[in-house]
């Protein structure tokens, strides 16, 4: 039975080569439109994962005369206008 499917199929490659090209361009063409979507993606998640790693290290709060860095959890916060000079990263 198999014999048959794969003898009737390669009848139709030669009767209709044009199509069979046509067709056989058109799944090519969707598999690598496909990969390409993925792998931009996968890429731009990690840019996007990088840009808030990076701008969550360094963050601040600012409220009230104070500022507050979110990194330092128990460290006192300073006021805003003092000459000291914290050093991010």
């Amino acid at each position: 039975m198999l014999r048959e499917i794969f003898k009737e199929a390669w009848a139709a490659l030669g009767r209709n080569p044009v199509r069979s090209l046509l067709t056989m361009t058109g799944i090519a063409w969707g598999i690598v439109a496909v990969t390409l979507l993925l792998s931009y993606g996968s890429g731009f998640r990690g840019v996007l994962m990088y840009t808030f790693e990076v701008f969550g290290k360094a963050l601040w709060f600012a409220g009230r005369g104070q500022l507050v860095n979110r990194r330092a959890v128990n460290a006192p916060a300073r006021p805003c206008g003092s000459n000291k000079r914290t050093r991010i990263g």
